[in-house]
């Protein structure tokens, strides 16, 4: 047995191993060393330690036993990912960082391509600010390299950790490297950290605003993103008149099951790969799921409809929305429940209508009345000759002054 093989299957004990200790001795027994080994095995092809490729190691580990058979696959699969990665096209950082903006791809797989560590921070500027605050790429890039050479990962993921950060001596000396976007980490990262230990997460009722409810369908999915801490969310398009406009979708894990159930063998596939993500190794990172790359197609969200609402915010004291197309999940109904539903308030609109002209004509009645005409004659001219009909018009007539 080659060195490789000897290294996958040292690889593969250590990492059973650790799936039989508890989480606390996890952080203690060898968890470093596996991940030395990780990149040890991947650097032996020239390969970084990104998720996409670390990913082809987890699938191995996740194999019920080793054999000769399965370390020939690996091997074999590891050479092709190599073979396809030292022979792509030579891109500047730049010319990287703009191609994953607009393919989304996960920073967990960018940075270490581009060279840089994988941290809260340097996936801050990646997936936040370039990502979602569409930042310019330049400037990103910037970022990264001057947190590089000056070599402070570790003081900006402890600065994130201080109260009162901007008064600290720590703040001061960062500042003196011109990093530009260190405020708003500090800032995201406290709202985070808010976030996951709210014991719900912050509804209208609990806010104190009425939402506005829309009800959409036909969602294309593009990207699925989650953590085990934070509720999940959907990125795609949403067909808005003539066009179709990108959307961000905020749900619980049991509504994302409930869509992928709704979407057929595609929406069953997707849902038996998250879960097999939340058992990996890196179970506890965020993970990031571009559909059509994984699946070969994007999702379309086609026998269901979705209840959402933009959250709000106080402006000048009133509740307003946000301008994002960013959506909270509120319900999910299927086709049959949202055709009962439309049914219903068809309906109570029609009966709206009829209460509407039933009190308009106690309206005519008084009228007539006040002409002379008789009181018998005017509930004729006016439709309320039956009695009760009579006192509906009339309650309904002083319900509007």
């Amino acid at each position: 047995m080659d060195k490789l093989k000897l290294k996958l299957q040292e690889y593969y004990q250590r990492c059973q191993q650790q799936e039989t200790r508890t989480k606390t001795s996890k952080e203690h027994a060898g968890g470093a060393s596996v991940l030395d080994m990780e990149n040890d095995i991947l650097l032996q092809f020239g390969l970084p330690a990104s998720k996409r490729f670390v990913q082809i190691l987890h699938d191995f580990v996740s194999q019920r036993e080793v054999n000769d058979h399965l370390l020939d696959y690996v091997s074999k699969k590891l050479r092709t990912a190599a073979r396809k990665y030292l022979l792509a096209p030579v891109m500047s950082d730049l010319e990287q960082l703009d191609l994953a903006k607009e393919q989304k791809k996960s920073p967990y797989d960018l940075l270490p391509e581009l060279g840089y560590p994988v941290n809260d921070y340097s996936v801050f500027l990646v997936g936040e600010l370039l990502y979602r605050r569409n930042l310019v790429a330049a400037d990103v890039l910037d970022e990264l390299k001057k947190v590089q050479y000056a070599d402070v990962w570790d003081d900006v993921m402890l600065l994130s950790r201080i109260v009162n950060y901007n008064t600290h001596e720590l703040y001061h000396r960062l500042k003196e490297h011109d990093l530009r976007f260190i405020d708003d980490f500090v800032q995201h990262t406290t709202k985070q950290q808010v976030s996951r230990t709210a014991s719900k997460k912050a509804t209208p009722a609990s806010e104190g605003y009425t939402p506005n409810y829309r009800t959409v369908s036909k969602v294309q999915v593009e990207d699925i993103l989650f953590d085990e801490h934070q509720t999940p969310s959907i990125i795609g398009k949403l067909k808005s008149g003539s066009r179709y406009i990108r959307v961000t979708m905020v749900l619980e894990f049991s509504q994302l099951n409930q869509l992928l159930t709704s979407a057929g063998e595609l929406g069953t596939e997707i849902s038996h790969f998250i879960k097999k993500l939340m058992a990996s190794p890196q179970k506890g990172k965020p993970a990031s799921i571009d559909v059509k790359t994984e699946f070969g197609e994007i999702l379309h969200l086609d026998n269901c409809y979705l209840e959402v609402y933009k959250p709000q915010h106080q402006s000048r004291g009133k509740w307003v929305e946000t301008k994002d197309n960013f959506y909270f999940v509120d319900k999910i109904l299927s086709k049959k429940e949202y055709d009962k539903k439309s049914k219903e308030a068809d309906i109570r609109e029609k009966i709206e209508e009829c209460l509407e002209l039933i009190g308009g004509s106690y309206t005519y009645y008084q009228r007539m009345r006040r002409l002379g005409i008789t009181d018998d004659e005017a509930k004729l001219r006016a439709g309320l000759q039956d009695e009760l009909l009579f006192k509906l018009s009339t309650f309904l007539h002083k319900l509007k002054d």
